[in-house]
């Protein structure tokens, strides 16, 4: 018998609490890989986020200067 059909075998006679864990433990690394997923997009939107208001503030600035130059001519 080969490695690879005694591992097969192996394989499909695990005990139901060996089951469960292979379950549970799939269900972590999912839980784990969204959650990895979402901190991802949290710290792109927060980026944005900083960019958006950044530019915003610009624009203000820019405003203000303008109407501080027009107050001076």
């Amino acid at each position: 018998m080969s490695n690879l059909t005694s591992h097969e075998e192996g394989a499909v006679k695990m005990n139901s609490k060996e089951q469960k864990r292979l379950v549970i433990t799939r269900k972590l690394m999912d839980n784990a890989k969204e959650r990895i997923d979402l901190s991802s997009e949290l710290e792109q939107d927060l980026e944005n986020l900083g960019l958006q208001r950044r530019m915003k503030q610009l624009e203000l600035e820019s405003k203000f200067l303008k109407n501080q130059n027009n107050e001076l001519i």
